[in-house]
């Protein structure tokens, strides 16, 4: 019996005027593990969306050559795991998918079983999506994948949000999969892990694909080493027996520390540990016990309003951060606003061509790459210009070129006028460049570290 073949032929792909892939000709056999990388804005994610037939039914077009996909129990694990879900709890989203693929319930209730022992969500199942972090919402829309008995798994940048345990831990259930017979597409930006599983690795360049030798690619990752803070230094934040849980778990308990001004901190923590919670209390969205001071006074005495013209957040989704449609659209009404004294709109320019978003102007935000959308999210942020800016995965969906550019506007265009950064990161290759002390999040404790 002869394997599946997905055959791309000579395919020209356009989303509006704009040229994505030109002659493109690709052919991937059932059984395989294939990684796909390039540059943020290239095309990975389109490049999925058109296989699964995602791409053409709601984006852009295919203008000539033909795209055969045999697979017809495929499933996506899409950039953004906020847009997998439709029910409350993963319980709930596990039941709905297998209704709707009409499994009798004694199957499905097997299913989930399995499928929940192999990506570790057993104790997630019954917990809100609103509860749950990033990297464990990954495990989740896997686990949905497995239940349904996908035979192919499309994968975008599934861990970009994932501490570096999940991220093996999920490469392991890949693996396993892999060695099942089913076929694995999967992008990615970081390339450890890959060499002894991936059968094939292809680049997009130039509108076009080319297979590559994962050596060629790899990027050896420095260990950071980070400064313990001077004890007088004075304080943007002071934790005062500060504590943190919701209904179903404990999160921080009975902090006592600082977070210093005009400084990079970095903040870590496996994905579940509350990173992002903690962000929701700095921004007034959730309740906590103890006292947090900004400034000395307690941010329960702040009014929300003036309190959140000195601290800004740029959010895990990017698409929560925007108010408009078009790029255009967006930029313009930041200019409206801008309080950076250091961007304005003939420089602004420059940046946008630093950033890759140069004629972009026509595009819709949320059509964007997720890497185009994280640039652009920052660029608002920058002219918002707030005293102190969280950001939340700030690097995820970017290659290591587009987090160096990153990184070089938020310093020289926002730490450099001694304003204060608070960054949440699992890539840590380049952060000690933005960031002079290390949080750490561990067994419900948060503290420095070297």
């Amino acid at each position: 019996m002869l394997s599946k073949q997905i055959k791309i032929n000579h395919l020209y792909f356009q989303y509006q005027n704009r040229s994505i892939f030109k002659n493109l000709n690709l052919n991937i056999n059932q059984g395989e593990f294939v990684l796909l990388t390039a540059p943020t804005g290239s095309g990975k994610s389109t490049l999925l969306k058109i296989i699964s037939g995602l791409e053409p039914a709601f984006n852009g077009k295919i203008t000539a050559g033909s795209l055969k996909q045999p697979f017809i129990n495929w499933g996506m694990v899409f950039q953004d795991p906020n847009r997998q879900f439709t029910m409350a709890t993963p319980r709930e989203e596990l039941i709905f998918a297998l209704e709707n693929k009409l499994v009798n319930r004694t199957t499905a209730l097997k299913r989930i079983d399995e499928a929940s022992k192999k990506t570790n969500i057993l104790h997630l199942l019954d917990r809100p999506f609103l509860h749950l972090s990033g990297g464990e919402k990954q495990r989740v829309a896997l686990a949905v994948l497995i239940a349904m008995e996908s035979d192919l798994f499309l994968l975008d940048e599934p861990f970009a949000n994932c501490d570096s345990h999940n991220r093996n831990f999920l490469l392991n259930c890949l693996s396993s999969l892999h060695k099942e017979g089913k076929t694995i597409l999967i992008s990615d930006h970081n390339f450890s892990g890959y060499k002894k599983r991936a059968t094939q690795v292809l680049a997009i360049k130039n509108e076009n694909i080319q297979e590559v030798t994962l050596s060629d690619q790899a990027v050896k990752e420095a260990v950071p080493k980070f400064s313990f803070p001077p004890k007088k230094t004075n304080a943007i934040y002071t934790f005062q027996s500060f504590a943190l849980s919701f209904p179903e778990k404990d999160l921080i308990s009975s902090a006592n520390l600082k977070i210093y001004p005009e400084k990079g901190t970095l903040l870590t923590g496996e994905n579940g540990s509350g990173k992002t919670s903690l962000f929701k209390v700095l921004t007034k969205v959730i309740s906590y016990q103890g006292q947090i001071l900004f400034k000395d006074k307690d941010i329960k005495k702040w009014h929300r309003r003036p309190y959140l013209e000195h601290v800004g957040q740029i959010f895990q989704n990017p698409d929560d951060q925007f108010l408009n449609v078009t790029v255009q659209e967006e930029l313009v009404f930041s200019l409206q606003h801008n309080q950076n004294p250091s961007i304005n709109e003939s420089n602004l320019k420059s940046l946008l061509a630093k950033l890759n978003l140069e004629n972009l102007d026509k595009q819709v935000v949320y059509s964007l790459s997720g890497g185009q959308k994280r640039k652009l999210q920052i660029i608002v942020m920058l002219m918002a210009f707030p005293e102190v800016l969280l950001l939340d995965e700030p690097f995820s969906g970017l290659d290591q070129k587009s987090v160096s550019d990153v990184i070089f506007l938020l310093k020289n265009y926002f730490l450099d006028a001694n304003h204060s950064l608070i960054v949440i990161s699992h890539q840590l290759e380049q952060v000690q460049k933005l960031c002079d002390y290390h949080l750490i999040l561990k067994d419900h404790q948060l503290f420095y570290t070297k």
